[in-house]
């Protein structure tokens, strides 16, 4: 009767990580058309899109380090 517990709390983890995975493909989705709206306002400063490269390279990194556990 254990085991079946255990297998229960095991899927239950394992549709958590599917659902948050799908949520993170939605902000990524949105984060893109907000980034690609603001490479194209004329009035963006340097200093704003060093700052934005910079942390999409933060992002990076922290998805890596997901990746590779």
């Amino acid at each position: 009767m254990t085991h079946k517990i255990e297998r229960k709390v095991n899927k239950t983890i394992r549709n958590e990580v599917i659902d948050r995975l799908e949520k993170l493909k939605e902000e990524i989705k949105d984060m893109d058309a907000y980034v690609r709206q603001d490479m194209d306002d004329d009035k963006l400063r340097d200093e704003d899109i060093f700052r934005i490269n910079e942390k999409m390279k933060e992002l990076e990194r922290q998805i890596i380090n997901v990746i590779e556990g």
